[in-house]
């Protein structure tokens, strides 16, 4: 199991809409924003190509200015 964590920056005057597109993608959790736009994640995925792909699709949503990954952790087995 892959979990990292993410910093994605977004415009807040449309967060709405910007958490829901964040919660559709598969394994994406929001855990909380700033009067800013910044958004703290997690992402869950099962391999390190599938949770690339997640983190591509993050970054390229409506409403998303940007997204770093800022923790990996990958637990083998689990």
């Amino acid at each position: 199991m892959n979990i990292c964590g993410i910093l994605v920056h977004a415009r807040p005057d449309g967060f709405g809409a910007v958490k829901k597109r964040l919660l559709s993608v598969k394994g994406v959790e929001v855990h909380g924003m700033s009067d800013e736009g910044r958004v703290v994640v997690t992402l869950e995925e099962e391999n390190e190509d599938t949770m690339a792909e997640s983190l591509l699709t993050v970054q390229r949503l409506e409403g998303v200015i940007s997204a770093s990954m800022i923790y990996h952790h990958n637990e083998e087995g689990i």
